[in-house]
């Protein structure tokens, strides 16, 4: 695509860099084209898992908001086999889970 980005620092621009995948900052299709790619990764993840807890009758494994998710699960062991088959399929993806 050869699109180039530069930042703006105390008044100045830096030097253009090479932007080498993904979508423009700013762009209006940018949160769009994020949750389709998110929700694709987590209905991989957990579709299979009957791990979670259940919330007037719904089984409910992961809480999104923005670019933020939470897990949940009833036990440690239920929550760490969500998050290892998170892990391998965002892996999978290309991406990679950020703890903090």
């Amino acid at each position: 695509m050869s699109q180039t980005a530069a930042v703006r620092l105390n008044y100045e621009l830096t030097k253009p860099s090479e932007v080498g995948r993904g979508v423009r900052q700013g762009c209006l299709i940018s949160p769009t084209l994020f949750n389709v790619y998110a929700e694709a990764m987590m209905k991989e993840a957990l579709d299979d898992l009957k791990e979670g807890i259940c919330v007037g009758g719904e089984l409910v494994q992961s809480v999104r908001y923005a670019d933020d998710q939470a897990m949940t699960a009833n036990t440690e062991k239920g929550l760490q086999k969500i998050l290892d088959e998170t892990n391998k399929v965002v892996k999978k993806y290309g991406m990679k889970i950020n703890i903090k």
